[in-house]
């Protein structure tokens, strides 16, 4: 009786087999990992308590909006936007605005524009760029007292009107 050469583990299947079953999750693992840190999801918050009682003052600064009676008529071109702003005599001067967009998906194309009043009482700020899509549009003073703010669709072709 003959007895037959024994071949080395590394060349016989099943070790590598096995090997693979635990390694190729691993593999699958750490890739997913990368792409859920490069692509994390914004619309998620982490402090939810605090989110809630600062949702609570954003209530109140629309309701004295609303005592203030403002309104706003909006205005998009190609490059501005133009704001004329209404209000009752119980509302402070403005000397100019904050204007903010926020992309309802894409965090990254959100805008803070800083709007200046002009000679005829209406508020205008450069665009940089041409909007497309949904975006909440949010008016407010320099000192954020108050605020307004409606979802809108762009480009508009006509005046979007918004009111607390």
């Amino acid at each position: 009786m003959q007895q037959q050469p024994t071949r080395p583990w590394y060349k016989e299947p099943w070790p590598w087999i096995l090997i693979s079953i635990i390694v190729i999750p691993m593999i699958v693992a750490v890739i997913r990992l990368n792409i859920y840190n490069d692509y994390k999801v914004e619309m998620v918050v982490d402090d939810y308590y605090k989110k809630g009682k600062s949702i609570n003052q954003e209530f109140a600064r629309e309701k004295l909006a609303q005592s203030y009676g403002i309104s706003a008529l909006v205005n998009f071109s190609d490059d501005n936007i133009v704001i004329d702003i209404n209000h009752n005599e119980k509302a402070p001067a403005l000397a100019n605005l904050i204007i903010s967009l926020y992309h309802s998906t894409q965090s990254f194309k959100d805008l803070s524009l800083r709007a200046t009043a002009r000679a005829d009482g209406r508020f205008a700020a450069a665009l940089p760029n041409e909007l497309t899509g949904k975006w909440q549009l949010t008016v407010e003073p320099y000192d954020k007292k108050w605020k307004i703010q409606k979802n809108i669709f762009l480009p508009a072709s006509k005046q979007i009107i918004i009111t607390p």
